[in-house]
């Protein structure tokens, strides 16, 4: 009966998916959101996120290559390496920094 018990909690613990980066949600309170303009230069399908090479930010950061995660869509639906992109980049004294709404420059 033990064994039994022991099996069903095992089994729901591990049932407990944890939210993915691309479900989690699009905005939250109190964050500033940038535009952003970069190529693609690798993704990290397990993370979620793009490593983009960007240009400066306006008032927030200079052009860097770096990651981010990306919510409100999955990485292999995004456009190919490669790609030049534009973006809106969500940042929050909390919660950190993700992108949204990536879409294949024009």
């Amino acid at each position: 009966m033990r064994t039994i018990a022991l099996a069903l909690l095992l089994t729901l613990a591990c049932g407990k998916a944890k939210i993915d980066n691309a479900s989690k949600p699009l905005s939250v309170p109190g964050e500033k959101v940038y535009a952003m303009h970069g190529k693609i230069v690798g993704r990290d399908t397990k993370e979620n996120a793009l490593t983009l090479d960007h240009q400066a930010i306006p008032g927030y950061m200079e052009a860097m290559t770096m990651d981010y995660i990306v919510r409100g869509a999955k990485v292999e639906s995004l456009p190919p390496n490669g790609s030049t992109i534009d973006a809106k980049l969500h940042v929050t004294d909390e919660k950190g920094i993700w992108i949204t709404d990536v879409v294949k420059s024009p």
